[in-house]
Protein backbone atom coordinates (compact mmCIF):
# COMPACT_ATOMS: atom_id res chain seq x y z
CA UNK A 1 0.00 0.00 0.00
CA UNK A 2 1.38 3.08 -1.00
CA UNK A 3 -0.42 5.50 2.01
CA UNK A 4 -3.49 4.59 4.51
CA UNK A 5 -6.66 3.95 4.36
CA UNK A 6 -9.22 6.89 2.91
CA UNK A 7 -12.27 7.82 4.52
CA UNK A 8 -14.32 6.56 2.13
CA UNK A 9 -12.69 3.28 2.27
CA UNK A 10 -10.35 3.68 -0.47
CA UNK A 11 -6.71 3.35 -0.71
CA UNK A 12 -3.70 3.27 -3.23
CA UNK A 13 -0.73 0.39 -4.57
CA UNK A 14 2.21 0.80 -5.84
CA UNK A 15 2.27 -0.93 -9.25
CA UNK A 16 4.92 -1.29 -11.86
CA UNK A 17 2.66 1.11 -14.18
CA UNK A 18 2.55 3.61 -11.17
CA UNK A 19 -0.36 4.42 -8.33
CA UNK A 20 -3.70 2.68 -8.74
CA UNK A 21 -6.52 3.62 -6.63
CA UNK A 22 -8.44 0.55 -5.18
CA UNK A 23 -12.17 1.04 -3.93
CA UNK A 24 -14.77 -1.26 -2.24
CA UNK A 25 -15.33 -4.44 -4.24
CA UNK A 26 -12.05 -3.96 -6.75
CA UNK A 27 -9.95 -7.46 -7.48
CA UNK A 28 -6.28 -7.16 -6.56
CA UNK A 29 -4.25 -9.42 -8.89
CA UNK A 30 -0.83 -10.67 -8.34
CA UNK A 31 1.95 -12.43 -10.31
CA UNK A 32 5.49 -12.42 -10.05
CA UNK A 33 5.25 -9.63 -7.96
CA UNK A 34 3.43 -7.20 -10.60
CA UNK A 35 -0.30 -6.20 -9.35
CA UNK A 36 -2.83 -5.17 -10.93
CA UNK A 37 -6.29 -3.31 -10.03
CA UNK A 38 -9.79 -4.28 -11.86
CA UNK A 39 -13.03 -4.46 -11.28
CA UNK A 40 -14.87 -7.38 -10.46
CA UNK A 41 -16.93 -7.58 -14.13
CA UNK A 42 -13.01 -7.12 -15.76
CA UNK A 43 -11.72 -9.84 -14.04
CA UNK A 44 -12.50 -12.82 -15.75
CA UNK A 45 -11.41 -11.56 -19.18
CA UNK A 46 -8.15 -9.80 -17.70
CA UNK A 47 -7.16 -13.09 -16.02
CA UNK A 48 -7.73 -14.96 -19.16
CA UNK A 49 -5.37 -12.47 -21.02
CA UNK A 50 -2.88 -13.36 -18.48
CA UNK A 51 -2.83 -17.00 -19.11
CA UNK A 52 -2.34 -16.58 -22.21
CA UNK A 53 0.71 -14.32 -22.04
CA UNK A 54 2.33 -16.75 -19.94
CA UNK A 55 1.41 -19.69 -22.08
CA UNK A 56 4.80 -21.20 -23.23
CA UNK A 57 5.46 -21.42 -26.57
CA UNK A 58 5.73 -24.74 -28.26
CA UNK A 59 9.25 -26.09 -28.94
CA UNK A 60 8.50 -29.51 -30.25
CA UNK A 61 6.64 -30.90 -32.52
CA UNK A 62 5.46 -34.30 -32.56
CA UNK A 63 4.54 -36.54 -35.75
CA UNK A 64 1.27 -35.21 -37.62
CA UNK A 65 1.44 -31.77 -35.72
CA UNK A 66 3.81 -30.03 -38.06
CA UNK A 67 0.86 -28.49 -40.26
CA UNK A 68 -1.26 -28.13 -37.41
CA UNK A 69 1.08 -25.62 -35.93
CA UNK A 70 2.49 -24.55 -39.28
CA UNK A 71 6.30 -24.86 -37.99
CA UNK A 72 7.11 -27.67 -40.82
CA UNK A 73 10.64 -27.23 -42.50
CA UNK A 74 9.74 -28.94 -45.32
CA UNK A 75 9.49 -27.47 -48.76
CA UNK A 76 6.15 -28.38 -50.49
CA UNK A 77 6.07 -28.87 -53.84
CA UNK A 78 3.80 -26.43 -56.55
CA UNK A 79 2.97 -26.98 -59.77
CA UNK A 80 1.10 -24.23 -62.28
CA UNK A 81 1.39 -20.73 -61.03
CA UNK A 82 2.91 -19.74 -57.62
CA UNK A 83 1.60 -16.94 -55.54
CA UNK A 84 3.64 -14.53 -53.44
CA UNK A 85 2.76 -13.48 -50.07
CA UNK A 86 3.15 -10.11 -48.25
CA UNK A 87 3.24 -9.55 -45.01
CA UNK A 88 1.52 -6.29 -43.75
CA UNK A 89 4.12 -3.90 -42.01
CA UNK A 90 3.02 -2.04 -38.93
CA UNK A 91 3.49 1.45 -38.94
CA UNK A 92 6.52 2.49 -36.92
CA UNK A 93 5.77 4.88 -33.84
CA UNK A 94 8.30 6.54 -32.01
CA UNK A 95 8.22 4.72 -27.96
CA UNK A 96 5.94 6.74 -25.82
CA UNK A 97 6.94 10.01 -24.41
CA UNK A 98 6.93 9.57 -19.71
CA UNK A 99 5.41 7.57 -17.53
CA UNK A 100 1.96 6.20 -17.48
CA UNK A 101 -0.78 8.05 -15.31
CA UNK A 102 -2.11 6.57 -12.24
CA UNK A 103 -5.84 7.32 -11.98
CA UNK A 104 -7.26 8.03 -8.66
CA UNK A 105 -10.74 9.90 -7.04
CA UNK A 106 -9.17 12.77 -5.41
CA UNK A 107 -10.85 15.16 -2.68
CA UNK A 108 -11.42 18.71 -4.08
CA UNK A 109 -9.46 20.34 -1.28
CA UNK A 110 -6.23 18.76 -2.30
CA UNK A 111 -6.69 20.20 -5.51
CA UNK A 112 -4.89 23.32 -6.95
CA UNK A 113 -3.97 25.21 -9.83
CA UNK A 114 -0.43 27.19 -10.77
CA UNK A 115 -1.70 30.85 -11.69
CA UNK A 116 2.15 31.06 -12.94
CA UNK A 117 0.43 28.99 -16.09
CA UNK A 118 -3.10 28.41 -15.67
CA UNK A 119 -5.63 30.35 -17.71
CA UNK A 120 -7.31 32.95 -15.53
CA UNK A 121 -11.05 32.56 -14.93
CA UNK A 122 -11.90 35.93 -13.82
CA UNK A 123 -13.52 36.60 -16.78
CA UNK A 124 -17.11 36.67 -17.29
CA UNK A 125 -16.90 33.65 -20.61
CA UNK A 126 -15.67 31.70 -17.78
CA UNK A 127 -17.30 32.85 -15.06
CA UNK A 128 -20.33 31.49 -17.21
CA UNK A 129 -19.03 27.87 -17.95
CA UNK A 130 -18.65 27.52 -14.18
CA UNK A 131 -21.40 28.09 -13.04
CA UNK A 132 -23.52 26.78 -16.21
CA UNK A 133 -21.37 23.41 -15.22
CA UNK A 134 -21.78 23.88 -11.56
CA UNK A 135 -26.06 24.08 -12.28
CA UNK A 136 -26.12 20.89 -14.57
CA UNK A 137 -23.11 18.90 -13.59
CA UNK A 138 -22.96 15.64 -15.32
CA UNK A 139 -21.20 12.63 -14.76
CA UNK A 140 -21.33 11.81 -18.22
CA UNK A 141 -19.13 14.35 -19.63
CA UNK A 142 -16.61 14.67 -16.58
CA UNK A 143 -13.82 13.70 -18.30
CA UNK A 144 -10.61 13.15 -15.52
CA UNK A 145 -8.48 16.06 -15.04
CA UNK A 146 -5.03 16.21 -15.66
CA UNK A 147 -3.07 16.22 -12.37
CA UNK A 148 0.95 16.84 -11.69
CA UNK A 149 1.81 15.07 -8.42
CA UNK A 150 5.09 17.34 -7.39
CA UNK A 151 7.60 16.15 -5.27
CA UNK A 152 6.32 17.82 -2.28
CA UNK A 153 3.03 15.04 -2.75
CA UNK A 154 0.70 18.36 -4.08
CA UNK A 155 -1.45 17.91 -6.79
CA UNK A 156 -1.73 20.76 -9.26
CA UNK A 157 -4.04 20.68 -11.96
CA UNK A 158 -2.68 20.64 -15.46
CA UNK A 159 -6.11 20.27 -17.80
CA UNK A 160 -9.56 20.64 -15.89
CA UNK A 161 -9.49 23.18 -13.60
CA UNK A 162 -13.72 24.79 -14.88
CA UNK A 163 -14.76 21.12 -13.85
CA UNK A 164 -12.91 21.67 -10.70
CA UNK A 165 -14.16 24.74 -9.94
CA UNK A 166 -17.67 23.68 -10.74
CA UNK A 167 -17.73 20.86 -8.72
CA UNK A 168 -16.39 22.87 -5.83
CA UNK A 169 -19.66 25.45 -5.65
CA UNK A 170 -21.49 22.37 -4.83
CA UNK A 171 -22.03 20.43 -1.70
CA UNK A 172 -22.67 16.62 -3.17
CA UNK A 173 -18.74 16.28 -5.14
CA UNK A 174 -16.04 15.92 -2.53
CA UNK A 175 -13.96 14.79 -4.91
CA UNK A 176 -13.22 14.26 -8.74
CA UNK A 177 -11.39 11.46 -10.85
CA UNK A 178 -7.91 12.38 -11.63
CA UNK A 179 -5.07 10.76 -13.90
CA UNK A 180 -1.84 12.02 -12.17
CA UNK A 181 0.79 12.01 -13.80
CA UNK A 182 5.00 13.15 -12.85
CA UNK A 183 6.52 16.31 -14.50
CA UNK A 184 10.39 17.01 -13.73
CA UNK A 185 9.46 20.72 -13.18
CA UNK A 186 7.14 23.52 -13.40
CA UNK A 187 8.46 24.50 -16.93
CA UNK A 188 7.23 21.06 -17.99
CA UNK A 189 4.00 21.29 -16.23
CA UNK A 190 3.65 24.51 -18.67
CA UNK A 191 4.98 22.78 -21.36
CA UNK A 192 2.19 19.76 -21.14
CA UNK A 193 -0.67 22.70 -20.59
CA UNK A 194 -0.10 24.58 -23.67
CA UNK A 195 0.37 21.03 -25.47
CA UNK A 196 -3.33 19.70 -23.70
CA UNK A 197 -4.78 22.59 -25.14
CA UNK A 198 -3.42 23.02 -28.37
CA UNK A 199 -4.06 19.60 -29.24
CA UNK A 200 -7.76 19.79 -28.56
CA UNK A 201 -9.57 19.96 -31.92
CA UNK A 202 -12.99 22.11 -31.99
CA UNK A 203 -15.73 20.92 -33.67
CA UNK A 204 -16.45 22.79 -36.91
CA UNK A 205 -20.22 24.00 -37.39
CA UNK A 206 -21.33 20.57 -39.11
CA UNK A 207 -20.19 18.45 -36.99
CA UNK A 208 -22.21 20.25 -34.46
CA UNK A 209 -25.28 20.21 -36.55
CA UNK A 210 -25.10 16.67 -37.42
CA UNK A 211 -24.29 15.63 -33.35
CA UNK A 212 -27.20 17.80 -32.33
CA UNK A 213 -29.18 15.77 -34.96
CA UNK A 214 -28.19 12.72 -33.50
CA UNK A 215 -28.87 13.51 -30.21
CA UNK A 216 -32.59 14.77 -31.41
CA UNK A 217 -32.06 18.29 -30.84
CA UNK A 218 -35.39 19.97 -31.92
CA UNK A 219 -33.46 23.16 -33.55
CA UNK A 220 -31.59 21.33 -35.66
CA UNK A 221 -34.41 18.55 -36.38
CA UNK A 222 -36.21 22.10 -37.72
CA UNK A 223 -33.20 22.88 -39.86
CA UNK A 224 -33.04 19.65 -41.59
CA UNK A 225 -36.89 19.28 -42.64
CA UNK A 226 -36.36 22.42 -44.02
CA UNK A 227 -33.05 22.06 -46.22
CA UNK A 228 -34.82 18.64 -47.48
CA UNK A 229 -38.09 19.81 -47.98
CA UNK A 230 -36.30 22.73 -50.55
CA UNK A 231 -34.68 20.04 -52.40
CA UNK A 232 -31.27 20.58 -50.53
CA UNK A 233 -28.78 18.52 -47.99
CA UNK A 234 -26.42 19.40 -45.79
CA UNK A 235 -22.62 19.06 -46.49
CA UNK A 236 -20.65 16.56 -44.27
CA UNK A 237 -17.44 18.30 -45.50
CA UNK A 238 -16.61 22.01 -44.56
CA UNK A 239 -14.85 22.37 -48.00
CA UNK A 240 -16.56 23.46 -50.93
CA UNK A 241 -13.90 21.61 -53.07
CA UNK A 242 -15.82 18.38 -51.65
CA UNK A 243 -19.63 19.46 -52.04
CA UNK A 244 -21.68 17.98 -54.48
CA UNK A 245 -24.75 19.69 -56.63
CA UNK A 246 -27.67 20.68 -53.99
CA UNK A 247 -25.48 20.54 -51.15
CA UNK A 248 -25.19 23.48 -48.41
CA UNK A 249 -23.23 24.06 -45.32
CA UNK A 250 -24.48 27.79 -44.25
CA UNK A 251 -26.30 25.94 -40.84
CA UNK A 252 -25.99 28.99 -39.53
CA UNK A 253 -27.01 31.44 -41.37
CA UNK A 254 -30.24 28.82 -41.90
CA UNK A 255 -30.67 28.64 -38.35
CA UNK A 256 -30.82 32.44 -37.79
CA UNK A 257 -32.95 33.02 -40.62
CA UNK A 258 -35.91 30.64 -39.30
CA UNK A 259 -35.34 32.05 -35.68
CA UNK A 260 -35.50 35.89 -36.92
CA UNK A 261 -38.13 35.23 -40.04
CA UNK A 262 -39.52 31.91 -39.22
CA UNK A 263 -39.57 28.44 -41.44
CA UNK A 264 -41.88 29.87 -44.21
CA UNK A 265 -39.76 32.23 -45.55
CA UNK A 266 -36.49 30.72 -44.99
CA UNK A 267 -37.92 27.46 -46.89
CA UNK A 268 -38.65 29.37 -50.04
CA UNK A 269 -35.34 31.13 -50.17
CA UNK A 270 -33.79 27.80 -50.01
CA UNK A 271 -36.57 26.27 -52.36
CA UNK A 272 -35.50 29.08 -54.82
CA UNK A 273 -31.85 28.14 -55.06
CA UNK A 274 -32.91 24.58 -55.37
CA UNK A 275 -35.20 25.21 -58.31
CA UNK A 276 -32.61 28.06 -59.96
CA UNK A 277 -29.66 25.58 -59.77
CA UNK A 278 -30.40 22.57 -60.06
CA UNK A 279 -26.84 20.25 -61.08
CA UNK A 280 -24.95 22.97 -59.69
CA UNK A 281 -22.27 23.45 -56.49
CA UNK A 282 -23.26 26.06 -54.35
CA UNK A 283 -20.07 27.51 -53.40
CA UNK A 284 -21.87 30.57 -52.51
CA UNK A 285 -24.52 29.03 -51.62
CA UNK A 286 -24.48 31.12 -48.15
CA UNK A 287 -24.26 34.65 -50.00
CA UNK A 288 -27.08 34.13 -52.16
CA UNK A 289 -29.42 32.18 -49.14
CA UNK A 290 -28.55 35.48 -47.60
CA UNK A 291 -29.33 37.84 -50.73
CA UNK A 292 -32.71 36.24 -51.23
CA UNK A 293 -34.26 36.16 -47.13
CA UNK A 294 -33.31 39.67 -47.68
CA UNK A 295 -35.60 40.04 -50.36
CA UNK A 296 -38.25 37.63 -49.36
CA UNK A 297 -38.79 39.31 -45.17
CA UNK A 298 -39.01 42.82 -46.90
CA UNK A 299 -41.20 41.96 -50.41
CA UNK A 300 -42.58 44.67 -52.53
CA UNK A 301 -46.46 45.00 -52.80
CA UNK A 302 -46.52 43.27 -55.90
CA UNK A 303 -43.57 41.18 -55.21
CA UNK A 304 -43.47 37.96 -57.67
CA UNK A 305 -41.95 34.78 -56.25
CA UNK A 306 -41.91 33.36 -59.82
CA UNK A 307 -40.35 35.96 -61.50
CA UNK A 308 -37.47 36.20 -59.00
CA UNK A 309 -37.08 31.86 -60.29
CA UNK A 310 -36.45 33.13 -63.22
CA UNK A 311 -33.99 36.25 -63.08
CA UNK A 312 -31.96 33.96 -60.69
CA UNK A 313 -31.82 31.73 -64.24
CA UNK A 314 -30.41 34.40 -65.76
CA UNK A 315 -26.79 33.55 -64.47
CA UNK A 316 -25.20 30.42 -62.52
CA UNK A 317 -24.56 29.90 -58.78
CA UNK A 318 -20.94 30.47 -59.46
CA UNK A 319 -21.35 34.24 -61.79
CA UNK A 320 -23.89 35.15 -58.40
CA UNK A 321 -21.01 34.56 -56.03
CA UNK A 322 -18.56 36.62 -58.72
CA UNK A 323 -20.87 40.03 -57.12
CA UNK A 324 -18.80 39.13 -53.72
CA UNK A 325 -15.36 39.38 -55.30
CA UNK A 326 -13.68 41.13 -52.93
CA UNK A 327 -16.28 41.65 -49.72
CA UNK A 328 -15.94 40.36 -46.46
CA UNK A 329 -18.34 39.88 -43.77
CA UNK A 330 -22.13 37.63 -44.63
CA UNK A 331 -24.15 40.53 -44.33
CA UNK A 332 -21.79 42.40 -46.92
CA UNK A 333 -22.09 39.88 -49.19
CA UNK A 334 -25.78 39.20 -48.54
CA UNK A 335 -26.63 42.70 -49.51
CA UNK A 336 -24.45 42.89 -52.62
CA UNK A 337 -26.77 39.75 -53.82
CA UNK A 338 -29.68 41.51 -52.88
CA UNK A 339 -28.71 44.31 -54.72
CA UNK A 340 -27.39 42.15 -57.52
CA UNK A 341 -30.77 39.74 -57.40
CA UNK A 342 -33.59 42.70 -57.54
CA UNK A 343 -31.51 44.17 -60.84
CA UNK A 344 -31.83 40.94 -62.33
CA UNK A 345 -35.70 40.98 -61.16
CA UNK A 346 -36.38 44.05 -62.32
CA UNK A 347 -34.82 43.78 -66.10
CA UNK A 348 -37.08 40.76 -66.13
CA UNK A 349 -40.12 42.90 -65.38
CA UNK A 350 -39.27 45.22 -68.05
CA UNK A 351 -38.92 42.42 -70.42
CA UNK A 352 -42.22 41.19 -69.98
Amino acid sequence: MAGGIEANGTFTLATGLGRARVHLGSVIIERSGDVWVRTIEETPEFIEGLRSSFTSAITSVGPGKARQFGTSTRTRKTTGTTRSTSTKKLPRHFPPVGSQPSIEWIHLERLSVDRTYQRSTENEPSRRLIASIAAKFDWRLCAPLVVSRRSDDSLTIIDGQHRWMAASQRDDIPQLPCCIFRYQDLQEEARMFIVANRARRPMNRLDDYFAAVAAADEDALELQQVVTDAGLRIARNTSSTAWQPGEIAFTAAIANSIRRFGPAITSAALTNMAEAFPNQKLSHGGAIFGGLVKIMSHPAPDFDPDRLVTALQSRTADQWGECTTGLKGGDTRAAALHDAIMRAYAEQSMGT
